[in-house]
């Protein structure tokens, strides 16, 4: 009966039985897991507000042998997004990071520059950072981390560097050029481009660069979300409340 202690993000919750919570989290170590907290229902319980969505905690558990669920032992709360949360928009958008993580993540596996993206992007948000910026910069990082990101600045089928603008290909692997595009259902302006290159060099906190209009970043959000939505094979729930 292995016994584990890691750093972690709350994702999610959902009550199960009739004392107990489920809980997936995303911890430093083991990347994507879920553990049973056993008694977690009961009023005056030991694991407190420990396990709201975001809190950043270190968790102790403990897995059976042929068990998939660890069971949590207890859970100490280094950080919470409670005000954050209290925000629609805010926590909307922090849903939508949980079911990318979710979704996207094998169970189990260490997976460090996602953790450091998550937590990076949870301080900017506290920080004061745009919601409309920040979920422009998750994207773009979650995407070039699980090696889905297309280069930009190259055309897929001829290969000549992107001058002007471009248009995401139907395969959502790159772009072409306007010799070679097929179809013009996503168009990716040179301020679009400007932007995932600003976003690829820059951390979350850092200030907004000027002249990229909020237009901008709701097009590029579309391009964006189009490439996950492919890849996912489903449009993530979550979104319905991303309108920005």
């Amino acid at each position: 009966m292995p016994v584990g202690q890691s750093e972690a993000i709350i994702l999610r919750t959902q009550n199960f039985a009739e004392q107990d919570k489920l809980v997936v989290f995303f911890s430093r170590d083991r990347g994507l897991v879920k553990g049973l907290a056993k008694g977690a229902r009961k009023f005056n319980n030991r694991f407190g507000s420990s396990l709201e969505p975001f809190s950043l905690v270190k968790i102790f558990y403990y897995q059976k042998e042929k068990q998939e669920l660890v069971v949590i032992s207890n859970c100490d709360l280094i950080e919470s997004a409670f005000e954050q949360l209290r925000d629609f928009k805010t926590a909307s958008f922090l849903a939508y990071l949980a079911e990318l993580t979710e979704k996207f993540s094998p169970y189990e596996a260490k997976e460090e520059l996602l953790y450091r993206l998550l937590i990076a992007v949870l301080q900017a948000t506290k920080a004061g950072q745009p919601i409309e910026y920040l979920v422009r910069y998750f994207e773009v990082w979650f995407l070039k981390i699980n090696g889905l990101l297309p280069d930009f600045n190259f055309c897929q089928k001829c290969h000549q560097p992107i001058k002007n603008i471009c248009w995401l290909d139907q395969e959502k692997q790159g772009v072409r050029c306007p010799k070679c595009v097929n179809d013009k259902k996503l168009e990716i302006s040179p301020s679009m481009r400007e932007a995932i290159n600003w976003i690829k060099k820059n951390p979350p906190s850092a200030p907004l660069p000027t002249g990229l209009r909020a237009e901008d970043w709701k097009n590029l959000g579309q391009v964006l979300q189009a490439i996950i939505i492919f890849h996912l094979e489903e449009k993530p729930r979550t979104l319905n409340f991303i309108d920005f």
